[in-house]
């Protein structure tokens, strides 16, 4: 059984921890969206500290391989992607979603991308849904207006096999129905 890697990305309050949650709802595939490492490391470690943001990184690598390895049937993972975010090891997102993607390849797993993106407003409206406190998420218009400021969202990572989805006026539903689409699952 080949183990199905679904990695959700965007740009910050467009949908991708709730996507991922009804995708799993539906799949049963696991959820391995971006806070739990980073909560985890930051819980140490500060935001902004080089090797403690390398560790983020490697952790998700290493469980990411790890699961296709095992054969867990499928692992959604979610990801902000700036095309312009740079790493302390000089690499950038373009990078960082393209290795997601080799890992499940080269490990004999199927890749998936899905780029989430949604108009301005709908950003500033899904920012301050409460629901972003439980995992630290940016929670301020002002936050997120200097992010959105500082990061370039729009460009979409370079992924071979990648489907993009405008979510503005679209219910997590249909979302999800497309998203299954893409992957062919059959939830039989």
């Amino acid at each position: 059984m080949k183990t199905k890697v679904i990695y959700i990305y965007g740009a910050p309050a467009v949908g991708k921890l709730t996507t991922a949650k009804a995708l799993s709802d539906i799949t049963g595939f696991k959820v391995f969206h971006n806070h739990l490492a980073s909560d985890l490391v930051r819980s140490v470690f500060e935001r902004g500290s080089a090797k403690g943001d390398m560790l983020i990184v490697k952790l998700r690598f290493e469980i990411l391989e790890l699961a296709v390895k095992e054969q867990v049937s499928g692992v959604i993972m979610t990801g902000a992607h700036a095309h312009n975010f740079i790493y302390p090891n000089g690499e950038n997102d373009e990078w960082y979603a393209s290795h997601i993607e080799k890992i499940t390849t080269e490990n004999d797993g199927e890749f998936y991308g899905v780029n989430l993106v949604t108009s301005a407003d709908t950003l500033m409206e899904r920012v301050l849904q409460t629901d972003r406190l439980e995992w630290k998420k940016i929670h301020s218009r002002e936050v997120l207006q200097e992010v959105l400021e500082k990061n370039d969202y729009a460009k979409t990572a370079p992924l071979k096999n990648n489907h993009i989805i405008d979510n503005t006026d679209m219910s997590v539903e249909e979302v999800t129905k497309q998203i299954i689409e893409f992957i062919k699952f059959n939830a039989d």
